[in-house]
Parts: structure tokens; sequence; C-alpha cells
């Protein structure tokens, strides 16, 4: 919101420095971005003494005219009629920045150089007169030379003000003039228009009728005849300039100028150009459009509410006006707009039309209903004074549901007890009636009041505590340390787990990514999954950014796949990723969702960084399975098996993938490696593997209990068997089965070697074994070891049908 500080002291007559001045209004609750001066264009500009003039010899209208600034001489070009010797000027040297933006340069005119250009008050943009140069008058103590700037005392800023969403009061002068009022105790002044009587030419009465008043409040209309289009005086197109406005015409510029000083949005029809002439304020019918004065043809839907004539929709309510019945330069009879609106219903109807304007931007944060039919005679008296024209009968006000005041009681000895004061009960009062409250009863135990109507943020007894605060100043109140107790609880046992899984992951070289909850339809789409599956089962957003987070996640892996596409993208090709998070499941119409958390990693790119040291080779599923047994080794997790395939999970290459099972039947998670088909989607360039957990899964299986196993105090005995079985046998059903002997004093097996080919018969394969044997208390003899192992051969030998490799 930018502020006028000439426009300002109409309301309120301020005497501190505009520094000071940004600073209280930052100070309470009002931040001041930036200060401008409305004049430094005219930096440049200085007082100059006409020296001498002569006729230019190429163009008769025009003279040469030797001036002098300072101990400087300049030669100007001019074509002023009032220009003559003698006279103090203002000289634009280049390089100043004239009232319509044009930049003064030197430059030649008919061959003759011009340094500058000697200004009227309308070029300099301090007045109205265009018909000659601004002459000084030659004052004691004016020397050429000097700055324009300071002689005049031009010194008028503007005031760049953040206004925050709960205080819609303030997007007009007459705010800001309310909030320096309260700040400095000084009274507050509304500005009138001219005192010249508006002539009514007639009894003219337009029907309005609303529709709905849930949705338009209050609606009220002037009719105005004989106006006379034309550019808007000086002063009122400076102010909306300053203000960010474009001057348009004088009509138009009143409802701007209007719109700014109080708040209020206006709105002007020429009254030829509505059928009836009618005003319906009423929601769309279906299949009706209206072209909008910014050339756009906008389809409109029943739910928004419109301003319509006997036939057809003239304007979107609250939002913007209908290019067919816009004022021109022909209109000679116009019909003004004031109008209070719903700010949802006015919101609802910006976003879905992708339309934000003056108004809705007011009326989606509310304007104050007691104040439309203030602005509107306001607009009236600026009319008749810019515009001429008559008052075509009496000022037509529909207020179906008049406002109701609130009112509100506040305990001084509870504000001071929340701010940590001692403002005596006397005090808190004058600050209430600065800003507004109508105080009914006043006693040192409560004070009552009435909210003024412009206040929708004063809506309980803590508001009201908070603008005590801001008056009585926030560098006012004391400091003091907290003296309650600082108990630090134990962190959850979960937590805990959460914390060494980020750590085991990221010590084995993962990094960890962090994405947004929501995610888009289609990423889970592409995983194939079955439509049963509870993956699909999403939760919808009502109100999403856009259609890309238009549900809750159900599975981290489109998330980490757009990271991985992303990285890609940015040429970021070697790729170790994981991410610990919440999915979210929709269980049904007004069900908070079930929320799981998972685990989820990816392996794309080079096992090693480019290097003349390293052989270039890319990662596979060993390198994430690798990850996989690292994490849940160091999470204690043992007597865990992978299951080949993965009916459940489309989204891996078939062939590539495996469950993990825990304990009888609890499966920990999956891994293999992403289908082609499925990375097309992203974009992304494969192989890539990916492994995912189920937290609670994980939380169950692991142990939270370290277990001390001392060093082995006596040598191990090794023997190695080479069985021939058959091919289609696994190695994980053989060490299975070895397993489940747990003959006496064996330690370990592991699998040394896998043989296929001549002299092993074909269709069957030769697995290599090496099983190690120790005792706790003494070295094992070879008969003891050959007590156990030799039965425990046999015994495969006989389960398989196998037979040693010689």
């Amino acid at each position: 919101m930018r502020i006028l500080t000439s426009w300002l002291k109409e309301f309120v007559q301020f005497t501190v420095p505009v520094e000071t001045l940004a600073e209280d209004l930052t100070m309470t609750g009002l931040e001041v971005e930036e200060m401008e001066s409305v004049y430094k264009g005219l930096a440049p500009v200085v007082v100059c003494l006409v020296d001498e003039t002569v006729p230019h010899p190429q163009a008769s209208h025009l003279r040469v005219c030797t001036v002098v600034a300072g101990e400087q001489k300049f030669e100007v070009v001019c074509g002023a009629p009032n220009v003559e010797k003698g006279q103090l000027a203002a000289l634009a040297r280049p390089g100043t920045v004239l009232s319509d933006g044009t930049t003064v340069r030197s430059s030649d005119i008919h061959g003759i150089r011009s340094d500058g250009m000697l200004c009227s008050e309308s070029e300099l943009g301090i007045g109205d007169d265009k018909t000659g140069i601004l002459i000084l008058e030659p004052v004691p103590g004016r020397r050429t030379g000097d700055s324009l700037v300071d002689v005049l005392g031009l010194k008028d800023w503007v005031l760049d003000i953040a206004v925050t969403p709960n205080r819609p009061d303030c997007l007009s002068v007459l705010g800001v003039a309310r909030e320096v009022s309260a700040i400095y105790g000084i009274p507050l002044s509304i500005p009138q228009s001219s005192n010249r009587q508006i002539v009514k030419s007639s009894n003219r009465q337009i029907p309005i009728s609303i529709e709905d008043p849930d949705l338009c409040g209050r609606y009220t209309a002037a009719v105005m005849e004989g106006i006379r289009i034309g550019p808007s005086p000086h002063w009122m197109a400076m102010r909306l300039q300053a203000s960010g406005i474009r001057p348009i015409n004088n009509v138009v510029d009143v409802t701007n100028y209007v719109l700014i000083e109080l708040g209020q949005p206006l709105h002007a029809f020429d009254l030829d150009r509505l059928t009836g002439p009618a005003i319906e304020v009423r929601t769309a019918r279906p299949g009706e459009s209206v072209r909008t004065i910014d050339g756009k043809h906008r389809e409109l839907r029943p739910d928004m509410l419109v301003i319509a004539d006997a036939e057809k929709p003239v304007a979107v309510a609250g939002v913007i006006g209908g290019a067919e019945t816009e004022v021109n330069d022909d209109t000679k009879r116009i019909l003004i707009e004031s109008a209070w609106f719903t700010p949802i219903q006015v919101r609802r109807t910006s976003k879905a039309l992708k339309t934000i304007t003056e108004s809705s931007y007011r009326f989606e944060r509310g304007v104050d209903p007691e104040g439309v039919i203030k602005a509107l005679c306001r607009t009236v008296k600026l009319i008749d004074q810019v515009a001429g024209g008559c008052l075509a009968g009496e000022i037509k006000d529909v207020y179906p549901r008049p406002y109701k005041p609130r009112r509100l009681s506040l305990r001084p000895e509870r504000a001071n007890k929340l701010l940590g004061t001692g403002i005596e009960p006397g005090r808190i009062a004058q600050f209430l009636e600065r800003i507004g409250i109508e105080l009914g009863h006043v006693d040192d135990r409560k004070i009552k009041g009435m909210v003024p109507s412009y206040r929708y943020d004063l809506k309980e007894e803590i508001d009201l505590v908070e603008e005590i605060a801001r008056l009585h100043g926030f560098p006012s109140i004391p400091t003091r340390v907290p003296s309650a107790g600082i108990a630090t609880p134990a962190p959850e046992p979960s937590q805990g787990l959460v914390n060494r899984i980020k750590n085991i992951l990221s010590s084995q070289g993962m990094t960890e990514v962090i994405s947004y909850s929501f995610m888009s339809p289609e990423d889970i789409k592409a995983l194939r999954l079955d439509k049963d599956d509870r993956r699909m089962q999403m939760v919808r957003i009502r109100n999403p950014l856009s259609d890309d987070q238009s549900v809750m996640r159900t599975s981290l892996i489109p998330s980490l796949m757009g990271t991985a596409a992303r990285n890609q993208a940015q040429r970021n090709m070697d790729l170790g990723l994981f991410e610990l998070g919440t999915v979210f499941y929709a269980q049904g119409t007004g069900e908070l969702p079930d929320e799981k958390q998972k685990i989820v990693a990816l392996y794309t790119g080079l096992r090693h960084p480019e290097s003349w040291s390293w052989p270039r080779e890319r990662v596979d599923l060993f390198d994430l399975k690798g990850v996989l047994e690292g994490l849940l080794q160091a999470l204690g997790i043992s007597g865990w098996k992978t299951v080949l395939e993965t009916p459940d999970d489309p989204f891996y290459l078939p062939g590539t993938s495996a469950r993990i099972v825990w304990g009888k039947n609890s499966i920990l998670g999956s891994f293999g490696q992403i289908d082609p088909n499925v990375l097309e989607f992203w974009d992304i360039n494969g192989p890539v593997f990916l492994f995912e957990l189920s937290f609670d899964a994980l939380e169950t299986a692991a142990s939270r209990r370290r277990k001390f196993i001392p060093l082995a105090r006596y040598p191990a005995v090794e023997r190695d068997i080479a069985v021939i079985v058959r091919d289609g046998l696994s190695a994980q059903d053989l060490m299975e089965y070895i397993s489940a002997q747990a003959p006496d004093f064996l330690e370990k097996v592991r699998i040394f070697d896998v043989y296929r080919g001549k002299p092993v018969p074909k269709g069957s394969k030769s697995i290599g074994m090496r099983f190690t044997y120790r005792a706790p208390d003494h070295t094992l003899s070879d008969h003891e070891v050959s007590e156990v192992h030799d039965p425990l051969v046999r015994s495969v030998l006989q389960f398989y049908k196998a037979k040693l490799r010689d």
C-alpha cells in the first residue's frame, strides 16, 4: 500500500520527521518497507537566471536562452511565450525525470544544442499551468544554482507499507491516518470536498435488487447526469500516480481516488448503456459470460456473483467491471456503485477467474459496511467538482442486513498480567478510545466498549490486549527472564530408531531427501499398481496449490523418482538417495487417513567417481543389496531371508526383485530393479535400483539391546565340500536346511563357489560350501569335527538327492 505523506496530513497533522513516522508505524504493526521521495526526479533541477534571449535562427517560434546557474552558463532552446531576460526560472539539467516520465537530455534542436530545459509547473509535476515556464520571485537569499526542491520546499514522500491480511482497514489513507492518530494521540479529521451545493436535475430512481443478502449485504448507487468526461486535475492525477494507479479520465479517476483515500472500492457505469436501466445483484446463470474492461471474455460459473442490468451481466461483483458499460469519452450519464460483498465470495470468484484487482484485494479481506455510503457521497461530490453534472434523485441504499456492532470487554488486571506491565486502567481506556472503541463502562475491574465497524480483527479480549501492547510500545514492555524450569523429555524410542536408520544409511554414502507430503495422482498411477492396491486409496486435498500436489502421498517412491529426475536433468547422474517419511492411506469419507512410515532408498549411476584409479563400472542390484544388508545388520536384525519375486510391486523389472522376510511371515520390505517402462514416466536414465522398507516392521525386528560376544579363545576348524544339486535349487533353501539341522559346534556356513559346466551334468550345478566349527571351551579335535560334520553332509546329500563333487 503506497501512501503519500501530504495526503496523509490532510487527515492527521503529524509533526514528526518522515523517518520517525516510518519507524513508529513499523513498530506498531504496519511495516514500512520503503520510503521514496515524490520529487526525487527533480533533484537535478536548479534555479537559474535568464541572462539573454535571442530568436532561434531556424525556427521563429523558438528562442535561444543563455541562463546562469551558480557559476555555470548554459544555452537552452525554449518555446515558452513568457520567457524574458532577467527572470528566475527552473532549469532541468540533463538527467531530470519530468512528471510524465520523460528524461531530459542534451540534444540538437534545429541545429542549436540545448543543454537542458526551462520547465513549466505541469512539466515539473507541481501544478496545472502549462502555458509557460515557471517564473520564480526574486526573494532575498534565493540564489541561482540552488536546488528547486529546496527552494520550493517540495518535501513529499511515498511510504510503501506492507499491510497484514488481518488489517484490511489500513488499505487506505484514512486507515493509516487512524493508526497515526492512535500512535501519537492527535485528532483525526476527515477532509471535505468542495462546499458547492450539488444540483439535483430530476428524481430518477433506478430499481435495485439483491438476490442473496448472504453474498451482498449492502448496495448503494447514485445517478449523475450532465457529466463532462476529460482528464483529471493535476493534483488528483499526481496522487493516483504516486499510489501506483494510472490516471484514465476524471470519472474513473475519482472512483480510484476514493478507493485509495477511504478504502472502499467503487465502480461507475455508463447509464445509457445499461438495459432497463436496472441493477440486479445476483449469481450468474448457466451459459452467461461477460467481456471485462481488460478486454478478456470470461465464462461465468453459477456460483459467481455478478452485477446485471435487466438482460445480462455487466460486471463481476467485487472483482472487475464490464467493457460494454464502462465510462468513455461520450458518457453523459453515470451510475456510481458502492457496495459490500461477502469476502469469501469475492475471493472464490477472483481465484476462479485468476484475476486480482485493487477492488478484489480489498473486498476479499473485508471493507467497512458502514463506510459504503460515506464513500459514495464523497465520490459524488468529487465528480461534481472535477466533471460537473447533477445528482439525479436521491442516493439509493439497499441494506437488507444492517451491521450489528460487536461489544467487547477487557479486564485491565488481566491485560497487565499478560503483558507484564502496570498500565493504569484510565490509560488503557485512552488507548482503546484512540483505536475507535466507543466506551460504555470503565472502572478498575472491567472496561466495556463497542468495536468500530472497520475493525474486523477485534473479536476477543486478547485482541484488545494486543492493541494496548502496540500503543503502549513494545520497547516499553519490560523484559524478564522466565523463571519456569526447563525439563527435557526423554525421546520416544521410535525417534531413536529413526535417527539410527538415517545415520546408518548416511554412513554408507547415501544422501537423505526430504520431499513434500503431497503428490500428483498421476505419479502413483505410474507405478502400475492394481486398482485394489492400498496405495491407490489416496486422500485428496480440497484446495491444492497445484494439480501436481493434489493428493497426499501413499508411497515415497514417486518422490524419490522425481528427485532423481531433477538431478539427472542437472547432469548429476551418480545418485545414492534415501528418504524416511510418512505415507497416508484413505480410510473413507470423514475418517482420518491411516499414517505409516516408510524407508525408501535408490541407487543409480557409477559405482566409483570418475578417475584414472577406478574402473568405470555402474552400480548393480548387489550394491543396493549390500546397503540393505548393512542397514539390517547394524539394526541387529538377524534371521531374515529373501523370497524371490514381488507380485504386489509391479514397478520392479520381472526377475530382478525379492521380498525381505523376517521370522515366520513378517515382510520387512522389498528390493529390486525398477522397470524401464516405469522410468520413462519420469524421463530417468537407468538402470535404477531401489528398496522399500516398513518402519513398523523394522521397529518390531530391530534389537534394542546389544549383547557382547567375547572374542573366541580357541581356534576354528574349517571343512569344505562341493555338492552337485539340481540347477533349480536356490542357495537360500540349501542354507536354511543346514541352519535347521543346527549341529553342535557349527559356527557358520558360507557359499564360496557356484559352478555350471563340465564335468557337472547338464541341469545341475556345483555349490561349494565352507563349514566353520568352534568350541567355546577347548580346541576341537579332527575326530570331534568329523562326528558332527559327516552326518550333516550325509543328511544334505540324502535330502536333496545330491552327490559330492570329485
